[in-house]
């Protein structure tokens, strides 16, 4: 295993995998913090390519020495972390090994982000479709990449337990019937009985769903606010969130 300090040219590498087009020529993405790589170390070790330690930092070697590690400074660390306060662990992963993984089988439904451009916002969604049992998550090509650093943190490990791809708008008819989708003509949820299996389809934050895939839904909804609301609309995490619930109660997980 390798235990050496970071070079400088490796550290060039590590800090231009914060741009999707670097992401991409290098096939590899960071994820960060003690806490999330201690259980990918522990569940998907394979994604891993190494782990990048700040100098100083005390590592547990009953998991850390089956790893090749790379010791960095302050200053190449605060260069390779997304986060204001860079934690003192990250991993640099392979991004082949995770979207190589076989998709999961489901029984529930599955979940369509239609242009969904902030990470944060993409990231809460992964995570909240684990919390109600939705285990694949397709990302449209106009969407926020799967490997943003910002996406990564948000979903706090469920990235690894969540089946992610992206798919393309033409090709969604290859995902379960009904599509189903929230619009400002949907009819109101309460008293709908929606069937056991389908897509869901949250569109974009200001704009909704595109014209594209309105054109393709099966069944319109919407989240009636209260009668005494002055917010303009709820933010697309927020509304994925009501919906994936109103799902799982349904009886549908």
């Amino acid at each position: 295993m390798i235990n050496e300090k970071l070079s400088k040219n490796y550290s060039k590498v590590l800090s231009s995998l914060a741009l999707k087009k670097f992401r991409q020529k290098y096939q590899l993405f960071i994820v960060e913090g003690e806490k999330i790589v201690e259980e990918l170390m522990a569940s998907n070790a394979r994604y891993i390519k190494e782990l990048v330690v700040r100098e100083g930092y005390g590592i547990r070697d009953d998991i850390y020495k089956k790893f090749n590690i790379l010791h960095a400074d302050e200053s190449q660390f605060s260069k390779i972390s997304s986060m204001s306060t860079p934690p003192p662990v990250l991993a640099v992963c392979y991004m082949d090994e995770y979207l190589k993984q076989p998709l999961p089988a489901t029984s529930h439904y599955d979940l369509y982000l239609d242009d969904i451009r902030d990470p944060g916002n993409a990231g809460t969604i992964i995570r909240t479709a684990e919390w109600f049992g939705f285990n694949r998550v397709y990302f449209s090509p106009q969407s926020t990449d799967i490997f943003h650093p910002r996406l990564v943190q948000a979903t706090m490990g469920s990235l690894f337990r969540v089946s992610c791809r992206e798919l393309e708008r033409e090709k969604i008819n290859s995902l379960p019937k009904p599509y189903i989708g929230a619009t400002l003509k949907g009819q109101p949820l309460a008293g709908i009985a929606f069937p056991a299996r389908g897509t869901l389809i949250i569109g974009n934050e200001s704009n909704g769903i595109s014209r594209e895939i309105l054109d393709m839904l099966d069944m319109e909804i919407k989240i009636e606010a209260h009668p005494s609301n002055q917010a303009e609309s709820l933010n697309a995490g927020m509304a994925a969130a009501i919906l994936m619930h109103h799902l799982s109660i349904q009886g549908v997980r």
